[in-house]
């Protein structure tokens, strides 16, 4: 059974616990999957939580119906924001991954569903439908009888969005701060038609405390949420403010020490899409440099597969942190985020934080005396914060 898009994971769980008590000697195989980080780690304890073992129950963060084929069961509960391209697939790839006897149901809000009912109808066999008030479920099976059309499951091999064309909302020219770049979107994250106002915050503080000039070795960190435009206006800042930028790991070679900044950009986030998105922009604009993704629900909580993505062995932490945290209602994270900030930080490195003006206030009263201010910019509601850690 695949759950695609399982969110917290409700409906592979209670589908996987059903079939155990009627079929308790049939063999289980559950593969959960979500773009976003976090549904990963909820899933995975929701599904321990409530007795069902690891042996058969899997938990990915990548896109829908990633892996293998050859399924029983596909059970999704499509979010409509994914995109009409990515709905349009998933139709079209579930039914060409299913067994010869293999079911799909989808649950779909009713604006959508003529939708689905013309994409059921050109690519599989509808089987049942049913009605509520604001959603409706379609059981489809594979076109025709005999076996489905075969289906390739999708692989986050590197050639993303070659592989994975449905997810790209479009390509646009941007400037910011004076620095222009290009920058290919994605559904499914936010920041597709421009810059979001911590990002270009956090563009303007960079410049006004000279970051160029600042930036210590040992690799460069940026946890974002959107689409990446930081990572882009960042690199290509420091090419034009810079005398000289290599993207490469550390190399024992003075003279290059000497004349250039050696950088490893790792990108992190929960959206594994977006982490996809801006590695192939990053590419796309600098073909020798090798980004690195590491999904992380939290920068606290992943604090440790952070620093194992250091440039080098012995590495001392990030030269430079751009940290833009997302704002969950009812909790205070700031504290374990300045922990996290702390450990993940060269001595001598530079942390850029920005988010809405409230949040900036609490996360400011926070920060530990290891770190010193460098400069401070409000703009339209957002502020941006600059520290150096002694």
């Amino acid at each position: 059974m695949l759950d695609a898009g399982c969110g917290a994971g409700v409906l592979g769980i209670c589908a996987a616990a059903a079939i155990s008590v009627r079929f308790p000697s049939a063999a289980l195989r559950v593969r959960a999957q979500d773009r976003d980080e976090l549904a990963r780690r909820f899933t995975g304890y929701n599904a321990a939580r409530n007795g069902i073992a690891n042996e058969h129950f899997e938990v990915h963060t990548e896109p829908l119906l990633a892996g293998p084929a050859g399924w029983d069961l596909i059970l999704s509960n499509i979010p409509a924001k994914a995109g009409l391209p990515v709905l349009e697939d998933f139709v079209r790839r579930a039914a060409g991954l299913l067994k010869k006897d293999g079911k799909v149901f989808l649950v779909a809000v009713n604006t959508l569903a003529d939708f689905f009912r013309g994409q059921i109808a050109a690519s599989a066999a509808l089987v049942k439908e049913e009605n509520g008030r604001e959603h409706t479920v379609f059981v489809f099976a594979p076109p025709g009888k005999g076996a489905p059309s075969p289906a390739n499951g999708l692989a986050l091999d590197g050639r993303f969005p070659e592989s994975h064309p449905f997810y790209i909302r479009g390509q646009s020219a941007y400037e910011m701060e004076g620095v222009s770049y290009q920058l290919t979107t994605v559904h499914g994250a936010p920041d597709f038609d421009s810059p979001g106002g911590a990002v270009q915050a956090a563009a303007r503080l960079a410049i006004k405390i000279d970051l160029a000039a600042k930036l210590a070795e040992g690799g460069l960190l940026i946890h974002d949420a959107g689409q990446g435009h930081f990572a882009l206006w960042l690199t290509h800042y420091m090419e034009r403010y810079a005398k000289m930028l290599h993207f490469a790991a550390r190399r024992h070679d003075a003279a290059m020490q000497r004349d250039a900044t050696l950088l490893r950009l790792v990108l992190s986030g929960r959206n594994i899409l977006s982490l996809c998105a801006a590695q192939h922009n990053l590419l796309s604009a600098w073909p020798d440099l090798s980004p690195a993704i590491v999904p992380a629900a939290d920068i606290f909580l992943d604090r440790e597969r952070l620093a194992a993505a250091l440039p080098y062995d012995g590495a001392d932490g990030f030269g430079l942190i751009a940290y833009f945290p997302e704002t969950v209602p009812e909790t205070d994270r700031r504290g374990a985020d300045w922990e996290a900030l702390s450990c993940l930080a060269a001595p001598g490195g530079v942390v850029i934080c920005a988010m809405s003006s409230s949040e900036a206030d609490r996360f400011d009263k926070k920060k530990p005396p290891t770190v010193s201010r460098l400069g401070d910019l409000k703009r339209d509601g957002f502020r941006a914060m600059a520290y150096q850690k002694r």
